[in-house]
């Protein structure tokens, strides 16, 4: 059977424009966002039909500075070139996890080549870590021990499912032994994985597991938004939920805890001594965890409030709880964290209270976090 010259070359024309086209492509496609060795950021979007695209980001984008006191979004307009790619280069930034989104042609969107993204609110933001000597093992995904799961449940009181994220810490398969656990809330914005895309919660525990400075633990971070927000997806943005805040103190997600703890408890092995138990939260989420304190006093040894939204209905009932209170000094909350000290100490409720710099931030929270991990189930190891 003979070749046809004239299909042979059209055959290798074909091959030559596509690798031509693939190599063309390539060399236009956007790198975004590249650290740079001195922490400095470069961002990227190619869009030749754009006339004007912003990037929004909770860094200082004009300056080397964090702002200690909210995690609020800058935003600066792209630089284009003559191949219709939008550049920005931030100035050296602090080691943290920032978040950021573009804007173009009147809609915001997530960086299209970068693929690490989190939910805030109604919307997604692309992520990115500026590493240093606290975040650097804590921004790897696959480095994990142990692992995490999902878990939902049937809320009766509001009708609707609830979504859990859980940590089951290593060797958790290969024996039968009960684990403390950790009831970890999030806040008025937040879902059941806020504390694990922002707060890295996942990756501090495990970390402090594999270093034996705190004892193998289960982690609960649940979806704590009362009945009018629950299951809130990507629904609802920041004002609405501010206004839905009275919906908080009905306590909902109280009422529906014993549930949701007999339910894990049935399914994993989460210890029911008191000693073994905590609940900790961030703001709302940490008015959640008084008054699951108080109104399940037997359930709980410790209780950590970060950065608290507190009154004295949240005051503790039972003086066997043992307290552990964060705030920043540029807190928003931080006067009523001081008021808060101040009644549990004249209650004479064991109580220790950390403060810092910083204010409403993550970079609090999670060093809240990691410090609580470490002062709770110290009995365990006895």
């Amino acid at each position: 059977m003979q070749n046809n010259p004239f299909k042979f070359k059209t055959a290798l024309f074909i091959v030559a424009l596509l690798l031509s086209v693939s190599v063309h492509s390539q060399t236009e496609q956007a790198i975004s966002p590249v650290i740079h060795t001195d922490g400095s950021v470069t961002f990227s979007y190619r869009n030749p039909s754009a006339k004007r695209v912003k990037l929004f980001c909770d860094c200082d984008l004009r300056n080397n500075n964090y702002n200690i006191e909210r995690e609020n979004l800058q935003s600066v307009r792209m630089k284009p070139d003559s191949n219709g790619v939008f550049t920005f280069t931030t100035k050296p930034l602090p080691p943290e996890v920032y978040t950021y989104q573009f804007k173009s042609h009147g809609r915001r969107f997530v960086d299209p080549d970068n693929a690490d993204s989190i939910r805030v609110l109604n919307t997604r933001r692309s992520v990115f870590v500026i590493p240093g000597s606290t975040l650097s093992d804590l921004c790897i995904k696959d480095s994990l021990h142990g692992r995490i799961e999902f878990f939902e449940i049937w809320d009766t009181a509001c009708e609707k499912t609830r979504r859990i994220l859980l940590y089951l810490p290593p060797d958790y398969d290969r024996n039968e032994q009960l684990y403390p656990v950790l009831y970890l809330l999030h806040g008025i914005n937040g879902y059941e994985e806020a504390w694990q895309d922002k707060g890295r919660a996942v990756q501090q525990v495990d970390k402090l597991i594999r270093q034996e400075k705190i004892v193998p633990m289960v982690v609960v971070m649940p979806d704590v938004n009362p009945r009018k927000l629950i299951g809130q997806k990507e629904t609802i943005g920041m004002m609405r939920n501010l206004l839905h805040y009275p919906s908080w103190l009905h306590r909902d997600f109280e009422q529906v805890f014993p549930q949701m703890d007999s339910l894990l408890s049935v399914h994993y092995r989460i210890s029911s001594d008191r000693k073994s138990r905590a609940v900790a939260g961030l703001s709302a989420g940490a008015m959640q965890a008084c008054n699951l304190a108080n109104v399940n006093g037997n359930r709980f040894q410790y209780v950590g409030l970060f950065s608290p939204v507190v009154h004295r209905k949240q005051l503790p009932t039972n003086q066997s709880t043992t307290y552990w209170i964060g705030s920043g000094k540029v807190d928003i909350f931080h006067s009523q964290s001081c008021r808060f000290v101040k009644k549990i100490k004249d209650k004479q409720t064991s109580f220790v209270y950390y403060s810092t710099s910083g204010g409403h931030t993550w970079r609090n929270w999670r060093l809240y976090l990691s410090e609580f991990l470490q002062f709770i189930f110290k009995s365990t190891n006895k």
